[in-house]
């Protein structure tokens, strides 16, 4: 660890360093805390930089890399790369009730501000693409087919079905542009009850926008999923968000169309991963999600289109 640290200056190498998760780090340096992270590639280190640069000059709340004594963002040590950036104080999202409606609104407000920015990023053309449905076509739906296909035969089959047919013209007309990717709580940082930090920009990549307000809208229910009054509140949860969004800018009417179809795609995909990592209780607890969602489909939709044409949770009964 002193090899890799002692590249951002001698005093680096002295500071108390934590283990967070694998390939995660604190760490302390007199009055100041720092997050080391391991990254796969060098050329995406240079991206994520040049964003988070440009996002911070665009009055976004990220975290800069710091460079290197040789003045590049990462170090490098036996094959692996590492990128080091200030810590962020404040209280992480999950750590919070984002089912409080300004809470909620201020989250999709400050959303619609991040894809505002990163839609008019000039570097865009150098990410790459991410197909959702051709990723779950081709990998999520064989593995959760291949695991549940006995038991929620008809049910997968039911779903399937209704993806085809309400989802596949749509999507294709779904708005593109950057999206983060990763927009979850844990990624978010709150200081005085206000939005203070948004982290991890590494998975950024050009796809449908309602992507971000999708997976958020995923990893809320997920969390408080085995609570009967938090999975009540989540129907409002997401109209709050739709409505912070759209205060910022408005959602297309096909982008309301789709909403609950790209989180059947986004479940699938969970589903698929924890299956991969071979851990059949998360798999189980989203295929139990998903099919919660689905069989409320018909309640849910009308509801998130209307908040998508209202443009604001205010407009609704």
């Amino acid at each position: 660890m002193k090899r890799i640290l002692e590249q951002w200056g001698s005093n680096f190498a002295s500071a108390e360093v934590q283990s967070l998760t694998d390939g995660v780090w604190r760490l302390k340096l007199g009055g100041d805390t720092y997050i080391l992270k391991r990254r796969a590639n060098r050329t995406r280190v240079w991206e994520e930089y040049d964003l988070l640069k440009w996002l911070l000059e665009h009055d976004q709340p990220v975290s800069l890399f710091l460079r290197t004594t040789e003045g590049i963002p990462w170090a490098e040590y036996q094959g692996s790369f590492y990128v080091l950036y200030p810590y962020l104080v404040g209280i992480p999202g999950n750590e919070l009730d984002l089912l409080d409606p300004p809470l909620t609104r201020q989250v999709g407000s400050a959303l619609a501000r991040l894809h505002g920015a990163l839609a008019v990023y000039g570097a865009s053309a150098e990410f790459p693409g991410f197909g959702l449905f051709q990723e779950v076509s081709s990998y999520a739906w064989p593995t959760v087919q291949g695991y549940s296909s006995m038991k929620f035969h008809d049910r997968l089959q039911g779903l399937e079905q209704a993806i085809s047919t309400q989802l596949v013209n749509p999507y294709e007309a779904l708005p593109r542009q950057l999206i983060h990717r990763d927009f979850h709580p844990r990624n978010l940082v709150f200081r005085g009850g206000q939005l203070g930090g948004i982290l991890d920009f590494d998975r950024v990549r050009i796809g449908i926008r309602i992507f971000d307000l999708c997976y958020l809208s995923t990893a809320v229910l997920i969390d408080g999923f085995s609570d009967p009054k938090k999975r009540e509140g989540w129907l409002s949860f997401v109209q709050d968000l739709i409505g912070g969004y759209g205060s910022v800018e408005p959602l297309q009417q096909t982008e309301g169309h789709a909403f609950l179809y790209i989180m059947y795609l986004i479940q699938l995909l969970f589903t698929a991963y924890h299956l991969d990592e071979g851990d059949t209780q998360l798999a189980d607890l989203n295929m139990g999600i998903l099919f919660w969602i689905y069989e409320q489909h018909d309640y849910f939709e009308p509801l998130i289109e209307k908040t998508v044409m209202d443009g604001s949770r205010g407009g609704l009964a």
